[in-house]
């Protein structure tokens, strides 16, 4: 049931992602008008993440998850509703821009209920030894969305931009409805260890665990970075239309989404190697993925790249999430985990303004901007995990 709520709102978010560089252009919108559009709404979907995760420990995650699914509708409706607008020249310029923003804005401060509901329950019905792979389990509906969406983009994009979008409206709907008949009530955390929190505040807390989520947030703002720039690269490096770029974009995006599942579906939920290998393997395959990008002169080799990068994410963010939660002490859980799923909507803060600025440069270079961005943050993650090595054996 989880996984069918995220990946309802994981094919809406693929959908949106493949299509609005092409609603940009064709509503004569700027790259930078495109940046701040994702840009705001994910510091909106960052601090309502925060926010809804403690509201969840209150009022109980299947009911926060409800709220989520409802508002990603009404606002997928609103959103393509305001482009609509535009396109008949009912609006135009700034006020479009404006509506754009504010419409999207709105929807993110609702459909943020959705990650940390569905996380939260994962964690709290999983054991710490299986905790990797109930998070894969679940967060593996994004790389599933992420095959769906730009293939279903694909397929309704004939029928003009927008068919995606409202349609999206129905299927978050139908979400909505499984999960309020079929997800099984969990008692709200703040109920369950009222008792074991008077004893779990005293541990002191861990500095470790904040190193993975910076570290999900880095490998966040460097796909952004790439999915903000991909779009307007196909357009002006292939000289193609803004209907083809959606396509050709679509089906990168599908091929980095096919091996980025196979690889949770067979290496990370089957747990054959330990969440440190998996980290150690998955950040720096995303650096020649990014490497690739910058390098690539053919849309074949920007599909090699995007498989690359496919492997690496789909160990990437499970691993460094089961970390984080793993380093972390009790006291720590419910702050690390809303944090965790906060860091998709921190990278896309600042990745889409970086790269909007990048681009005018030159339209590769925010691919090279991602591949440093992972090497440093790879560097970083080894020491630490060098360093929680040493501190276990002392022990």
């Amino acid at each position: 049931m989880l996984f069918c709520a995220l990946l309802a709102t994981s094919v809406g978010q693929s959908v949106m992602l493949t299509t609005l560089p092409s609603l940009g252009r064709e509503a004569s919108l700027s790259e930078f008008h495109i940046a701040t559009i994702m840009s705001s709404s994910a510091l909106i979907f960052a601090l309502g993440t925060s926010v809804w995760s403690k509201v969840a420990k209150r009022a109980g995650v299947k009911r926060i998850l409800m709220v989520g699914l409802a508002g990603y509708s009404l606002g997928t409706f609103a959103f393509a509703s305001a482009w609509m607008a535009g396109f008949s020249g009912i609006i135009g310029g700034t006020n479009l821009f404006l509506a754009l923003l504010f419409s999207r804005s709105m929807q993110s401060t609702i459909m943020s209920a959705t990650p940390p509901s569905a996380v939260g329950y994962a964690v709290a019905i999983s054991s710490p030894k299986a905790r990797v792979s109930a998070i894969s389990k679940v967060t593996s509906a994004s790389s599933v969305g992420q095959i769906i969406g730009p293939a279903y983009a694909g397929l309704l994009v004939g029928f003009g931009l927008l068919a995606p979008l409202y349609s999206i409206v129905l299927l978050t709907l139908l979400a909505l409805v499984l999960v309020y008949f079929k997800l099984p009530v969990l008692t709200p955390t703040s109920a369950q260890h009222s008792n074991a929190n008077e004893t779990v505040n005293e541990a002191p807390s861990s500095k470790i665990p904040y190193v993975f989520v910076v570290a999900c947030v880095c490998v966040f703002c460097a796909m952004a970075m790439m999915q903000q720039s991909i779009g307007f690269f196909f357009i002006d490096f292939y000289s193609l239309s803004p209907v083809e770029g959606a396509r050709l974009v679509g089906f990168a995006m599908m091929v980095s989404a096919v091996t980025s599942l196979s690889v949770q579906f067979f290496v990370v939920q089957k747990a054959r190697v330990s969440t440190e290998a998996m980290i150690q393997v998955s950040l720096p395959l995303l650096v020649i993925a990014y490497i690739l990008l910058f390098l690539q002169q053919s849309i074949s080799m920007m599909y090699v790249a995007m498989a690359v990068m496919g492997l690496g994410m789909g160990m990437a963010y499970p691993s460094l999430a089961a970390s984080a939660t793993t380093y972390c002490t009790p006291a720590q859980q419910a702050k690390i985990t809303g944090l965790i799923t906060a860091t998709t909507a921190m990278g896309y803060v600042v990745g889409p303004p970086v790269a909007a600025l990048l681009y005018q440069y030159s339209i590769a270079l925010p691919f090279l901007a991602s591949a440093i961005t992972i090497a440093l943050i790879t560097c970083i993650v080894f020491m630490t995990l060098r360093a929680a090595t040493h501190q276990n054996s002392a022990r």
